[in-house]
């Protein structure tokens, strides 16, 4: 076709390899009957390039809150592809390894539209229950088309992810220092030329290092004075800061080679503390309210708390698609709490000051105490207390009989010096934030003057004894009496003396 043979270990070698055993070329290993060990499956279990995959776990909890997907074999913030709620699927928060081509599904799923041999990789899961944390890992390795019927897997790096700079350390704080080196440099590379921008800008040259002789760098346009370069056609940045995060592009002259490769540097800061607005809430009982959380862009993750417990979307409870705005709706009494808002990156997290939420109610009903009815003599003190359970706490007026008497508080304190206090005592609690009242009331009784001493128990009384006693006349009081022997215990009869006035006395 006019064309040289291809370079040997060029790019088109294992293209060659294959075409040249056609109908023999190795294909993808059938899948199982029975699935292999591990708990993500993949559908189909051998993508190709252009088509699409799904992830899925094999039996995920019950009562899945969040499905947290990463690109990476453990949950670094940093390689976050989306966070999926299945109670609230709209709800979707991606991450920063996020490429526009995944979404999230039922059953915690992770779908990938026209998949390319980039996105061979480990691929992990972490699924949040109530009481329960689920952790789950997979390999996907995408196959590319050879001559149209062979196919042919992707390179899998065993430990470092897609790529061909590495990032050391993979998530640079500001302040710190960052290394970004070629993976596989070519060969005898003649210069490293490195540029602040996804392609050979000269504009947009940081420098260019020459491996054989290292103390000659030539710098660029976009030179800093903190960029070097290294051996292995490494650039080194110290003391990075926000505005070095970018696409850095590098190119490789080798004799007969050239190279150019790009990588993504995002610098992390250590997060301030964020604030929850509005910082004190108060709202009625079954209405709606709204709390955002304000934070540093470099925030990767947000988490919202209520008493120090994190929560998760829920029928009542929703998130905005990046977490920053939590909706309470329906409020209940137990929604009241400290609410905080916690933020995270790569490098550090951060957590509000408590932003306390209060839910005004009631009251539905009160009470008084003691309960009644209250029988007391007259000189005796009475205290009255009035309870009712309501948010804010109510005012209190007291009527007795109906009538205002001017008294307020939770408490009424008299002494009854008068019948005239007795009578029926109500106390009456009002919200002002409600508008809702109670009512509760007791009866109060003074015994009357003929019960001062004793008070007869609430049962028929006998009729009152009486005595009948004669007086002696006075013709009898002159001259001593003879003694007389004790008197006997038995009724005693005297002789009524005629014409003389009887005297009757009730024994009380």
């Amino acid at each position: 076709m006019g064309r040289g043979p291809p370079r040997p270990g060029g790019p088109w070698a294992r293209v060659l390899l294959a075409a040249s055993v056609l109908g023999s070329c190795l294909q993808p290993a059938p899948a199982q009957s029975t699935r292999p060990p591990g708990t993500i499956v993949l559908s189909p279990p051998s993508p190709v390039v252009g088509g699409g995959v799904s992830l899925a776990p094999r039996d995920p909890p019950q009562n899945v809150l969040s499905c947290n997907w990463f690109r990476s074999e453990t949950e670094v913030p940093s390689r976050r592809i989306l966070t999926y709620y299945p109670s609230a699927p709209s709800n979707t928060s991606i991450g920063l390894a996020h490429t526009g081509r995944e979404t999230g599904g039922p059953g915690c799923a992770l779908h990938i539209a026209g998949v390319t041999l980039s996105d061979t990789g480990t691929y992990s899961l972490v699924m949040e229950a109530p009481g329960n944390r689920v952790l789950a890992a997979v390999l996907l390795r995408v196959w590319a088309s050879v001559l149209g019927s062979c196919l042919q897997p992707a390179p899998v790096q065993s430990t470092r992810p897609p790529g061909t700079i590495v990032l050391s350390p993979p998530s640079p704080a500001v302040g710190g220092g960052v290394s970004l080196a070629p993976r596989d440099p070519p060969q005898n590379v003649l210069s490293c030329a490195w540029f602040r921008s996804a392609t050979t800008d000269e504009t947009r040259r940081i420098l260019t290092y020459y491996p054989s002789a290292p103390s000659d760098p030539i710098t660029g346009p976009a030179h800093t004075g903190r960029e070097t370069g290294g051996p292995g056609c490494a650039l080194h940045i110290a003391g990075v800061t926000l505005s070095d995060t970018g696409t850095y592009s590098l190119l490789m002259e080798a004799p007969g080679n050239r190279v150019l490769t790009a990588v993504l540097l995002r610098v992390w800061e250590m997060l301030p503390r964020p604030t929850v607005m509005p910082n004190q809430t108060l709202v009625p009982e079954n209405r709606t309210f709204s709390l955002t959380c304000n934070s540093s862009p470099s925030a990767d993750t947000r988490l919202w708390l209520r008493d120090g417990e994190p929560l998760g979307p829920s029928r009542r409870l929703v998130l905005s698609p990046d977490n920053r705005t939590l909706t309470v709706l329906n409020v209940t009494r137990g929604d009241a709490g400290a609410y905080q808002c916690e933020v995270g990156n790569a490098v550090s997290s951060n957590r509000s000051e408590p932003s306390p939420v209060t839910v005004t109610y009631g009251p539905d009903s009160a009470r008084i105490d003691p309960p009644g009815p209250i029988l007391l003599p007259l000189g005796s003190p009475l205290t009255l207390t009035c309870v009712a359970d309501s948010v804010p706490a109510p005012s209190y007026r007291w009527a007795l009989n109906g009538t205002d008497t001017g008294q307020t508080g939770s408490s009424f304190t008299l002494t009854l010096t008068t019948s005239a206090q007795q009578g029926t005592y109500e106390c009456q609690a009002h919200n002002s934030g409600t508008n809702l009242t109670a009512w509760a009331s007791v009866a109060v009784r003074v015994p009357g003057p003929d019960s001062r001493c004793r008070i007869e128990p609430p049962q028929a009384k006998a009729a009152p004894v009486l005595v009948y006693e004669n007086l002696p006349p006075t013709a009898c009081a002159g001259g001593a009496a003879p003694p007389r022997s004790p008197r006997d215990p038995g009724p005693t009869y005297e002789t009524l003396q005629p014409r003389q006035p009887d005297v009757y006395e009730e024994l009380k």
